[in-house]
């Protein structure tokens, strides 16, 4: 049996008693989503999805363990569950202190030290560092219920992080239900979000807190259900944002306040109040952003708005001079020290975020896959400007609260993530939280062209602010998800039930 060496562990490997432990715990999870799958599927047709996107989950983890086992052996992965590992030992020996540690997050050097009588000891960067600490702690606490397997402890992490993605595929599903089979891809099915968001790692936590995320503001702020469990779980989501990885919350929190406030204002009839307001709020939009970053300076840490550009230059300074990577790397260019520099760059470097490496470019297996799935969307991004257009594409997300943040979101994290990462490794998993947001995006837009389409062969005139709540909202009738603009005396049904102002 093939074995990976691992500091403070010794020789650690996947034992066989992990596969058939591994297999009861996907069982008895399989039993228990397809429980919940069979109470929801009448009134929720996208539950068809839910057992196959969950074992996607399965599989993308146990193909994770495998690769970080035995073809990257070690990693950040391993580093982490094993640091928990040594951190659930303190459990038995000092709960107290284990709470303090795990609960109350807690990783200071006073608390590393307590390890100094333990046979297994922390990876000391692990430990001591804010960011990869939130990891352990979850590892601890997986570990617990484990028996110390990264195997099984991460098909849990895969089983714990589907519900965010879950919950946040529904949410797209409730304004274009006609669109479920395309947003089960986006969400569900994209190789590299099921591989880099299924293990252990940061990405897995932060991607789940993203599409909570997203989630959990539609259900306060628009369906307004379940509001204050909902508003807890948009502080939890946020926290872990905050937490793991902060550039992912300095970019969700702008497109969140852009979908609150376009939201209201595409709802005013008045288009010369339309015309002042846009501006006045568009300016109030990134004031207020920049206000509430700047107060989470030390929050952020390193991210804070007034360290950002400096670590930007560096860490893209460092990782292209870094022989390590080979060709492994991609350059933006130089940067002048400036915010203006910094922006110039956002075509080349949201197009590498979006769509590199490209397949030529893969110098590695994993990274040819991406390379694969990096074609896709290079195709169906240049398919649907093709069909649709790029002047009637800005249209829809005009016109769309959900489409517009959905769409900002992913290109502004296209664009963050590429001008700081010029590393395709690297590129490909911390990218993966705005993939369902793009593919979505672009499918939505496919989706109005297609009724866009349908109108004009039936004579009738197309109108855009009838999907600004999705047809699925408008189809629900009055209350809360009534048309914003009211409907027409004369009015000519679609096939599907979608409504054509004539």
């Amino acid at each position: 049996m093939l074995m990976l060496f691992v500091p403070y562990h010794g020789e650690v490997g996947l034992e066989p008693w992990e596969y058939l432990v591994s297999f009861v715990y996907i069982m008895v999870l399989y039993i228990h989503f397809a429980r919940k799958k069979r109470m929801n599927m009448k009134l929720h047709p996208e539950y068809k999805y839910y057992m196959s996107g969950l074992l996607a989950r399965f599989f993308g983890g146990f193909i994770f363990c495998l690769i970080y086992l035995y073809y990257y052996p070690g990693g950040d992965s391993l580093a982490y569950f094993y640091s928990g590992v040594a951190v659930k030992r303190m459990l038995f020996i000092d709960p107290a202190e284990y709470f303090r540690q795990v609960i109350m997050g807690d990783n200071s050097a006073r608390a590393l030290a307590t390890y100094a009588s333990l046979k297994v000891l922390p990876y000391k960067y692990v430990f001591l560092d804010n960011r990869t600490f939130q990891a352990v702690r979850v590892s601890s606490i997986l570990a617990v219920m484990t028996f110390n397997s990264y195997l099984i402890s991460t098909v849990l992490m895969a089983s714990i992080s589907f519900a965010g993605v879950w919950a946040c595929f529904r949410t797209f599903v409730s304004y274009f239900p006609k669109l479920v089979k395309r947003f089960s891809i986006a969400f569900l099915f994209m190789p590299s979000a099921i591989f880099w968001g299924s293990g252990i790692m940061k990405d897995t936590l932060t991607f789940s807190a993203v599409c909570g995320w997203v989630y959990a503001v539609d259900e306060v702020f628009f369906k307004r259900r379940n509001v204050v469990s909902r508003a807890v779980l948009i502080l939890f989501c946020g926290l872990v944002m905050i937490q793991v990885k902060p550039y992912i919350f300095m970019v969700i929190l702008p497109a969140t306040l852009l979908w609150l406030f376009y939201f209201r204002i595409v709802r005013i009839r008045n288009i010369m109040i339309r015309f002042v307001l846009i501006p006045v709020i568009s300016v109030a939009m990134v004031v207020l952003s920049v206000f509430v970053l700047k107060q989470m300076g030390d929050l952020l840490d390193k991210f804070a708005l007034d360290e950002a550009l400096y670590n930007i230059e560096n860490i893209q300074g460092d990782m292209v001079s870094n022989t390590a990577y080979g060709d492994n790397k991609f350059d933006v260019g130089e940067f002048d020290g400036t915010w203006w520099g910094v922006l110039r760059k956002f075509p080349v470097a949201t197009n590498a975020a979006l769509f590199r490496p490209y397949l030529w470019e893969s110098k590695s297996l994993v990274v040819a896959l991406s390379g694969l799935e990096n074609l896709f969307i290079l195709i169906l991004t240049i398919y649907v400007l093709l069909k649709a257009g790029v002047r009637f594409s800005l249209r829809c997300i005009a016109s769309n609260p959900l489409l517009l943040m959905s769409m900002s979101f992913a290109l502004l994290f296209a664009f963050v993530v590429g001008v700081s990462t010029p590393n395709f490794g690297a590129l490909v998993r911390f990218k993966i939280p705005m993939l369902p947001f793009y593919m979505s995006s672009l499918f939505i837009i496919l989706f109005l062209h297609k009724e866009r389409k349908y109108a004009r062969m039936k004579g009738i005139r197309f109108d855009l602010t009838k999907y600004r709540m999705g047809p699925g909202q408008v189809r629900k009738g009055a209350g809360q998800f009534a048309d914003p603009v009211g409907r027409s005396a004369e009015t000519s049904n679609h096939p599907n039930g979608h409504v054509y102002r004539t």
